[in-house]
């Protein structure tokens, strides 16, 4: 029996892990710490069972206040910190320091403090930087975004935790995760090839490392029984072992749905272009807009990120493309 604290549990993956956990391990405990944490929490998953039993666990809580992480919390057997401001744009350049390193940096005195021996951290693959080939876990870290730089000050100050205390690391980066709830720029392609009845295409194609979140979770899962000495760390890159492209996904449903209609095709020079003539209006829109200058070029970006590190250690992919989009369909979009 294991009791296990979600640090910014609230959100989608957050969920998502925690329905996997309970469910898998009949005896083991979870507490959600969010700062989104109440009772009228939106369920991505169905949790709400769990909480009838006890073994699931709201708690309001603000990774950036040390007091009400030390105040608010007890002892946990793994904590996983997934706290995080991501969304690009939306927040100014300081949040992402103030929640991401503030945040790390709480947590890991929290683990010091009730000695706690596991941790598992959720990075980003922007720790990378913006590149034109395929990076994996041993290329060079160059961060261009405030979003990027703070993921991997936050690598460190982890590191360093179990460097002092010799406690069980796993850093995970995971590219575009997608799946039920995510809400997010794959959702917005799905569901508007869906609408169309064509798949949306890119010329030429973008690279785009991505994993559906229930191959995130075997992969958490995976981790934590894999050997480990004291004080060293796992860090893998979380992504699709097919090396996912933004034309994949399109294919991927034609085979699905078997879309009558050619795909709608899109111009990346064009697009590109547009966007450059748009970004005044990056100074007016709101970060939500679905038409931010800043949201269009992530279109255009190429993310080829490869996990090197999987694949030496032989885990085994479960949840390709096209299967893990008719799951997606089958639960609901």
């Amino acid at each position: 029996m294991a009791d296990w604290g979600l640090y910014g549990g609230a959100g989608f993956i957050g969920q998502h892990l925690a329905y996997s956990i309970l469910s898998k391990y009949p005896q083991d405990r979870v507490t959600l710490l969010d700062i989104r944490c109440s009772s009228d929490l939106e369920w991505k998953v169905p949790l709400e069972s769990f909480l009838a039993t006890e073994r699931l666990t709201l708690l309001n809580v603000d990774v950036r206040d040390i007091r009400q992480v030390l105040k608010m919390a007890k002892p946990f057997d793994v904590m996983i910190n997934l706290a995080a401001v991501h969304r690009e744009p939306g927040h100014r350049p300081e949040e992402y320091f103030e929640t991401n390193v503030s945040g790390a940096r709480n947590i890991c005195r929290m683990a010091r403090d009730t000695a706690c021996q596991e941790i598992i951290f959720t990075s980003s693959i922007s720790v990378y930087g913006v590149h034109d080939h395929s990076v994996d876990e041993h290329s060079r870290l160059q961060p261009k975004t405030p979003y990027g730089q703070s993921k991997l000050e936050a690598e460190n100050i982890h590191k360093a935790w179990a460097d002092r205390t010799g406690g069980r690391l796993s850093i995970i980066r995971p590219g575009v995760v997608f799946g039920p709830g995510e809400n997010g720029n794959v959702t917005r392609l799905v569901r508007e090839s869906l609408k169309r009845g064509r798949a949306i295409q890119l010329e030429p194609d973008q690279p785009k490392a991505g994993i559906y979140i229930e191959e995130l979770l075997n992969l958490i899962h995976w981790l934590r029984l894999q050997p480990l000495a004291a004080g060293e760390c796992h860090l893998v890159n979380g992504v699709s072992n097919e090396n996912l492209s933004f034309n994949d996904f399109g294919e991927a449903l034609q085979k699905l749905q078997n879309f009558e209609k050619k795909p709608f095709k899109v111009s990346v020079p064009l697009l590109k272009a547009a966007i450059l003539l748009m970004k005044p209006l990056g100074l007016v829109l709101p970060g939500t807009s679905k038409i931010h200058p800043v949201r269009l070029s992530k279109l255009t970006r190429a993310n080829d990120i490869r996990s090197a590190e999987l694949l030496t250690a032989g885990y085994s992919f479960s949840w390709p493309l096209e299967k893990a989009l008719a799951d997606w369909i089958e639960k609901g979009l």
